[in-house]
């Protein structure tokens, strides 16, 4: 019998900074890799915990790839709820620079102290969905009134302009920052831990690999062109650099087996 899998928005005040909470139950054939991409996941398991890179997992670890994809293998029956959170995002939500959590998983605990682990454990005693999600919203309540940056607001504007059309010059978001071009890559590197060249080339990335898992029918040279990349050779040494996979051993991976993508919140450019 396939996984159960179900997804939901977090409460209003959270959803610019959590794009959705879900999770899957049961038997599933997972992807055989989570790529280097852009946002971060949180993942609580109350079955057992996933084998990453051929090691155990903690019982709830924070994922954030970006220089290496993620090996990711189920050690038995799956159980978990998921938090997806927005790319830059969850700097508003902790108080370790983002940089410090990429390419690999940190114990919940290691971010948000003992109330992770009371969390943890709450997921695993919860009936249902419904309660979960309910305990969720309060845990990343809390953590949003300790954290947020409101004053930067303005920056994550940017930064979504960015993500959603990769191909945007530096220039033209220099300019709408009102900085100088050296302000605003330090700032960028800052508040996300990476700087706006390498983002993009991630987001692209992603777009392009949700489109190819979203839709069967789709080529890997369309989905290229149509993400921006200049042609198919451009593509494949895109992807190499980023993953060390090729595009077709990655697509054979996203259409041979379950994927985690979901499509986007609005369209890409």
């Amino acid at each position: 019998m396939d996984a159960l899998r179900w997804h939901a928005r977090p409460t209003p005040p959270l959803r610019p900074f959590i794009d959705r909470y879900w999770g899957w139950e049961g038997v599933a054939c997972l992807p055989q890799c989570v790529l280097p991409g852009t946002g971060a996941e949180c993942l609580f398991h109350y079955a057992k915990p996933f084998v990453l890179n051929r090691e155990a997992a903690p019982q709830a670890a924070l994922l954030s790839p970006r220089a290496h994809p993620v090996a990711i293998a189920a050690s038995g029956r799956i159980g978990f709820v998921a938090v997806r959170f927005r790319s830059g995002r969850l700097r508003h939500l902790c108080a370790r620079p983002l940089a410090d959590l990429h390419d690999q998983a940190w114990p919940v605990e290691a971010i948000w102290g003992d109330a992770a682990a009371r969390l943890t454990d709450e997921l695993g005693a919860c009936g249902g969905n419904t309660a979960r999600i309910a305990a969720l919203n309060v845990f990343f309540l809390k953590q949003l009134a300790r954290h947020e940056e409101s004053c930067s607001g303005a920056f994550d504007k940017l930064l979504d302009q960015l993500y959603y059309a990769p191909g945007t010059a530096v220039e033209q978001l220099t300019a709408q920052s009102g900085w100088t071009r050296r302000h605003f890559l330090r700032k960028f590197s800052k508040y996300y831990g990476l700087n706006p060249k390498r983002f993009a080339r991630l987001a692209r990335l992603n777009h392009t690999m949700r489109l190819l898992a979203l839709d069967p029918g789709a080529t890997a040279l369309d989905a290229a062109l149509r993400m921006g990349y200049y042609d198919q050779a451009h593509f494949i040494h895109e992807t190499r650099a980023l993953t060390s996979e090729t595009p077709q051993t990655i697509l054979g991976w996203l259409r041979g087996k379950s994927h985690f993508y979901n499509p986007p919140s609005r369209p890409i450019a």
